[in-house]
């Protein structure tokens, strides 16, 4: 009987057992059907106990171990496969509570109390809603629990064979955590610069970064939603709604696609629900800081559309003071930003359900505050450096401008600098995107359209002095994409399970560069026979005025891509424990782009040294100034190239037991070159692809009932032609540098990383996230030299350590919830929390030419709050702060020049305040 009930509930049986579970008279033989399952499970389950205790008696008996092991293996194996069916059939019937449809509480099947035989179709409207469930405060999620879609597909993030940390719900709404700059004080091994828009740079284990090109693609891919974001500086803006946030590290590139070689920030926001909902959040503190979100859900129409509307509203005074008679109007480096997006959920049916998202955000703020760090006197050989910002700031000319006291510049103050001019940049981005979601013959086919723009409009006081040098000074950026997705996953159980797709899209990068150049411009930018020569008399001071005032600097360059993919990943299980996983991508792109170089304004400079009476070699040399600074005019026709590239991966892990998974991993991968054009002359530098080969070994496992989890991966990646921000000196301007986009020759990344998380007791969580990184120079014979060298060769790095990469990373922290002794009873009483997390990163090179101005010695950067709420998790008031120590660091450092000093972006400073929260 035992084993004629172990095969009337086979899978092959469960299966031809199941009806469709449409909202109709036959919901009574699902539930039949669900509990047979759920009662032949747990009848089975008592059942292998006691057959596993009759085997092994009998073979203590006859001496035959093997046989015992292999009937006590299989009918452990019976009760596994069952439960996985039971929980399947759990889950589509959560499907269908979200879409409105009462079910039984004790088997998640739907009931057939909730509707009888005689009602109609359209009984989803009608369908009374299951009470709702008792709320819980918003606690540290156990890691053995949390769900992940790094894969393409939901799984628990302890049975995914790849390095992936979470910044989970809980996290993300506490913490307040809402930006790229956020995420990288809460994951491991993850780096991030972010001035402005188009310099943010993303890098995971010290690689990645794309700063101020936008010819070349990142490395370290972003994904929102499901949508690929081109542009890196599409990230740069907060994000409103957060569900959850997946760093994944290492390629991912078979599936997420060939810019993510290095790794992939994986964001999700909260989905809309046909369960009415609404939350506020608020936080007000010093600097004026005054943050707001708001979210609501619920139905439109029962069973069938439900809406998501979610927004944002984040204001901050800056943390850099600036010196200079306009410092009335406020500090620099302030937050003034806001956005929102508004969600549809529509379910024709079961099978059948569609999403579509519009997002907007919006800022205006003072951006690109970089304080001048450094302006030596003398080079590292002990040469005199004779010509340097400092020293032109010092000329004559400039004297009006440091009366009463008033600097002109600022060097050396983290936290202050001089700007003649506070003003305000823009940055701005939208989208829509529509998934499509269809289960139909055991497959879930999947579309992804999007459309995406962004917009970064600067409009910085380019000098760093009180001076009327640089009126604007920047690269404006209109960047749009048009992507599309088809995918078609397995769903059904099986030794074998896959994914495959189609990808294409067309991305436009739109960049202008706009130099306008004020009246003391001549006076700074002449070298110093230059100025002795037109600073000699009032009429040669009209030319030198003259020479670069009202001048423009114009630069356009429109890299564009077309780019198509097929992929396909597949996991073959060999047993129940032994998986196999292989990948491959195709990736085809055309990259094309055309730019060109013009100088605009400026009075005749021939005919005004006529009228002054000046002599012919005070109109020359005016001249001279400005065809220095403004260079040759170009034009470059379009040009570009055709490229095939591949990504592959083999990927096999095994299940020791329910408790610990080993894995490995073996991936490569191409990114194409870059169409590029030098930007002094307009000749065509295009740049060659970049490969990567990667190993990673990793553990993952949980210990003490699975309330700590221990994760270990050990990797090494060797990147050949990698495409970076090449700083060197520039051939027409003596003193000066320029960055051009160009290939390292070759990189390597090693180390270890940890990620630890123990549940100690009810209401105490610690967590500790490390990384060992070692990251060098392999091949970087002709790296540029740092500044202080004072040479226009190259210099050797190779072996060297590369910048943005520290040896060490840190996050960790504590979290402590405790009843309060007076409330309302003990499920709708208070409790206080606390919490407390410190992310610590040593000592790195942040200069791109390994100066040792860019240097950043150790640093940790400390949040925390203290607060109380309800129990039920509906409403919580706490005290917290941000950089607690008020610790300056910086993320990036440039060289100085002749004409510029060093400068740094730093993090931001403490701020502090009053958090709410409340849901309803």
């Amino acid at each position: 009987m035992k084993e004629n009930l172990i095969w009337s509930l086979s899978a092959d049986n469960i299966e031809s057992a199941k009806v469709p579970l449409h909202i109709s008279n036959r919901r009574g033989l699902s539930v039949c059907v669900a509990m047979a399952i759920a009662g032949g499970s747990m009848l089975i389950a008592s059942d292998a106990t006691a057959q596993t205790a009759s085997v092994k008696k009998s073979a203590k008996k006859t001496g035959n171990k093997a046989v015992a092991d292999t009937k006590v293996n299989d009918l452990q194996a019976q009760v596994e496969r069952l439960s996985r069916e039971l929980e399947a059939s759990k889950r589509r019937e959560q499907d269908l509570l979200k879409r409105g449809v009462a079910v039984a509480p004790a088997t998640g099947i739907t009931d057939p109390a909730a509707q009888t035989s005689q009602e109609p179709d359209n009984a989803v409207a009608a369908a009374e809603p299951e009470p709702e469930p008792e709320e819980k405060a918003d606690e540290p999620q156990n890691l053995s629990e949390v769900v992940v879609t790094s894969r393409r597909k939901e799984e628990k993030l302890q049975e995914v064979p790849i390095p992936v940390a979470v910044i989970n719900r809980e996290t993300l709404e506490r913490d307040n955590v809402v930006s790229v700059q956020d995420f990288s004080r809460r994951a491991p091994n993850l780096g991030v610069t972010s001035a402005n828009a188009r310099q943010t740079s993303i890098a995971l284990r010290g690689l990645g970064k794309n700063s101020g090109n936008e010819s070349m693609e990142p490395s370290v891919g972003v994904m929102v939603d499901n949508v690929w974001r081109a542009w890196t500086g599409a990230a740069w803006a907060n994000f409103a709604d957060l569900d959850q946030v997946e760093v994944l590290r290492g390629p991912q590139g078979t599936l997420q696609g060939k810019n993510s070689n290095l790794g992939l920030l994986n964001i999700t926001t909260k989905a809309p629900s046909f369960k009415n909902s609404y939350y506020v959040d608020g936080f007000a503190g010093n600097r004026d800081a005054l943050q707001g979100k708001f979210g609501a859900t619920g139905t439109i129409l029962p069973g069938l559309l439900a809406y998501r509307a979610s927004g944002f509203i984040d204001k901050r005074d800056g943390f850099v003071k600036n010196l200079d008679v306009h410092r009335s109007e406020g500090d620099l480096g302030e937050t003034n930003a806001l956005g929102g997006r508004l969600q549809f959920l529509f379910t024709p049916s079961e099978v059948l359900s569609a999403k579509v998202i519009v997002d907007k955000t919006a800022s205006t703020q003072t951006m690109s505050v970089q304080p001048l760090t450094a302006d030596p006197t003398r080079f590292d050989t002990g040469a005199t450096r004779n010509t340097t910002f400092s020293t032109r700031l010092a000329r004559d000319w400039f004297n009006t401008l440091t009366t009463n006291g008033q600097a002109i510049t600022v060097i050396g103050d983290p936290r202050a600098m001089a700007n003649n001019e506070r003003r305000q940049s823009r940055g701005d981005g939208s989208g829509v995107s529509a998934e499509i979601n269809w289960d139909v013959l055991g497959h879930r086919f999947t579309s992804v359209s999007s459309y995406r723009d962004a917009l970064f409009e600067p409009n910085h006081d380019g000098d760093g002095s009180t001076a009327d040098i640089e009126r604007i000074s920047g690269w404006t950026v209109k960047n749009e994409q048009w992507s599309q997705e088809l995918r078609l996953a397995s769903k059904d159980p099986g030794p074998i399970d896959y994914q495959f797709g189609v990808f294409a899209m067309r991305a436009i990068a739109n960049t202008f560069n706009q130099r306008l150049f004020g009246v003391d411009a001549g006076a700074f930018y002449a070298s110093d026979s230059q100025y002795s020569l037109l600073n000699a008399s009032p009429a040669s001071r009209q030319l030198l005025a003259a020479s670069m005032r009202d001048t423009m600097l114009t630069q356009n360059v429109v890299p564009a891509t077309d780019s198509y993919a097929g992929y396909g990943q597949i996991n073959w299980h060999a047993t129940d424990d032994a998986t196999l996983t292989l990948g491959l991508r195709d990736t085809f792109e055309r990259r094309e782009n055309t730019g060109y170089s013009r100088n605009l304004g400026g009075v005749d400079l021939d005919a005004l040294g006529a009228s002054v009476g000046a002599n012919a070699a005070q109109i020359a040399a005016a001249k001279a100034i400005r065809s220095n600074r403004l260079g040759p005019e170009w034009d470059a026709a379009r040009q570009g190239f055709d490229q095939n590239s591949q990504n592959w991966l083999i990927n096999p892990s095994y299940k020791v037991n329910k408790d610990l998974m080993v894995y490995g991993s073996v991936a490569g991968g191409q990114k194409s070159g870059a169409a590029q054009f030098n930007f002094n002359t307009g000749a065509t530098e295009n740049v060659k692809p970049e490969d990567v080969m990667d190993y990673e070994f990793g553990v993952k496992s949980t210990w003490l009932d699975r309330k700590l989890v221990f994760n270990v991966n050990l990797y090494q990646t060797d990147i050949q032609s990698f495409q970076s921000q090449l700083v060197k000196a520039d051939p027409l301007r003596s003193g000066q540098f320029l960055s051009q986009l160009g290939n390292i020759g070759g990189i390597q990344l090693r180390g270890i990383e940890l990620e630890t998380n123990w549940d100690i007791t009810q209401g105490l969580n610690v967590f500790l996230n490390g990384s060992y990184n070692k990251a060098i120079y392999t091949d970087f014979a002709n790296a540029p030299c740092p500044p202080e060298a004072n040479s226009s060769g190259f210099c050797d790095q190779t072996g060297k350590t590369i910048p943005n990469a520290p040896a060490f990373t840190a996050n960790y922290g504590v979290d402590y919830r405790a009843p309060l002794t007076f409330g309302y009873g003990n499920d709708y009483g208070l409790q206080w929390h606390a919490y407390l997390i410190d992310s610590f990163k040593s000592a790195a090179n942040y200069n791109a030419s390994l100066s040792r101005y860019g240097k950043q010695d150790a640093y940790h950067v400390t949040d925390g709050g203290i607060g109380v709420g309800t129990k039920n998790g509906k409403y919580n008031l706490d005290l917290v702060g941000r950089n607690i120590f008020d610790t300056i660091y910086f993320t990036n450092a440039s060289n100085f020049s002749s004409t510029s000093a060093a400068s740094a972006s730093y993090g931001d400073a403490r701020y502090y305040g009053v958090h709410f929260r409340a849901k309803f």
